[in-house]
């Protein structure tokens, strides 16, 4: 199940985040310029996609270990923001309408939602990064996969680091 659900997390929370042309509004350069290392200042940017389709047609159901068909179209929005004194807020809010078609014939299908944002805020003296992640999948058995996830990191002025993580998962 962690194979499945880390290429999720990393598929929607960093995979989309340079797929598609940028829409500004108060700058045309993407990203505010933070992909090059020099961002640029009172900016802010928005970058919306939708309908980006994914298929694996390998993939593994993490809890019957059924090889199969998953399939996602995702829709995602990212904000950049950078303010005067370079500090930065960066957000992303992405759902993904999700099916698993087994390989061969007699194992449930599954169909549901992922849903997951991430967030991030840098200045000179802290930063702070959370990602939230809830995926809701039903069987065609009646069954339900779900997953739910709270990553959490940040440093304070003073150079107290302060982690955590809360997952939980659920398998027929």
């Amino acid at each position: 199940m962690k194979k499945l659900l880390v290429a999720a997390l990393f598929t929607i929370g960093w995979g989309l985040v340079g797929a598609a042309p940028a829409v500004a509004a108060e700058s045309q350069t993407p990203f505010c310029g933070l992909m090059t290392g020099t961002p640029v200042l009172n900016c802010t940017y928005t970058e919306a996609l939708q309908g980006q389709v994914t298929v694996n047609l390998f993939n593994v159901n993490p809890c019957s270990g059924v090889v199969g068909t998953a399939t996602m179209v995702t829709n995602s929005i990212v904000h950049v923001n950078v303010n005067g004194a370079g500090d930065v807020w960066i957000t992303e809010t992405a759902t993904s309408h999700f099916t698993f078609v087994p390989n061969s014939p007699g194992p449930p299908s599954y169909h549901g939602e992922f849903t997951f944002w991430f967030g991030e805020s840098l200045n000179n003296q802290n930063t702070v990064v959370t990602d939230i992640g809830n995926i809701v999948l039903n069987g065609s058995d009646g069954s339900q996969i779900t997953f739910h996830v709270v990553l959490h990191f940040s440093i304070s002025a003073s150079g107290i680091v302060n982690k955590f993580q809360i997952v939980s998962a659920t398998c027929p």
